[in-house]
């Protein structure tokens, strides 16, 4: 709960106030909220920056409560459910995301250290044009290719965890994903 901080007090809110039939639901999300409000927290933020992070991960919450009836165990667990709705309210941010990522682009991924700036001056041309390159690629993607790919790569989700969050077989996640890296190397190789 370290990331939220007022935001978990609304989601306590938002939980209380649930319709009295709906108080086994409530204090199930509850203790979902507990176990991974932190994890879709950072999910959200890396994916649409820190300033939307706490508005998405209370919607997905709030969404998970009020779709709570739509839940099935036996199609997964929670947290790829979870992520499925964090996916799904994330789309709604994507131009947010795709300025996001050209400005991370234009400003880099991260500060070289070098004893002399000068020795590293190859390295992050080197390093920029490749971040360009990645993610040009991950722009042309399909959103859900993107997220599948995201979920995979930035998340560490299982191909079951996928399948529960993007609500495909997980026999097609890894198909996709195989799908996905070979046209990002192809990528790779027309821009070589």
């Amino acid at each position: 709960m370290d990331c939220c901080g007022q935001q978990c007090v609304v989601m306590s809110d938002e939980v209380d106030a649930a319709a009295p039939n709906a108080g086994s639901a409530a204090s199930i999300v509850s203790v979902w909220f507990d176990r991974h409000v932190d994890t879709i927290h950072g999910y959200v933020a890396r994916r649409a920056g820190w300033e939307v992070a706490r508005e998405v991960t209370a919607t997905t919450f709030r969404l998970a409560l009020e779709q709570f009836d739509s839940f099935d165990a036996r199609r997964g667990g929670e947290r790829g459910w979870l992520y499925g709705i964090a996916s799904n309210v994330l789309r709604h941010h994507w131009r947010d995301e795709q300025r996001r990522l050209r400005a991370y682009l234009r400003h880099g991924a991260g500060e070289f250290v070098a004893v002399d700036p000068l020795l590293a001056v190859d390295a992050r041309v080197d390093a920029q044009r490749r971040l360009a390159r990645i993610i040009g690629a991950i722009e042309l993607l399909e959103p859900a290719d993107r997220d599948l790919l995201l979920l995979v790569a930035w998340e560490r989700c299982t191909s079951a965890e996928v399948a529960v969050a993007l609500d495909i077989p997980a026999s097609t996640v890894r198909r996709r994903l195989q799908r996905i890296r070979a046209e990002l190397r192809r990528m790779e190789g027309n821009r070589s």
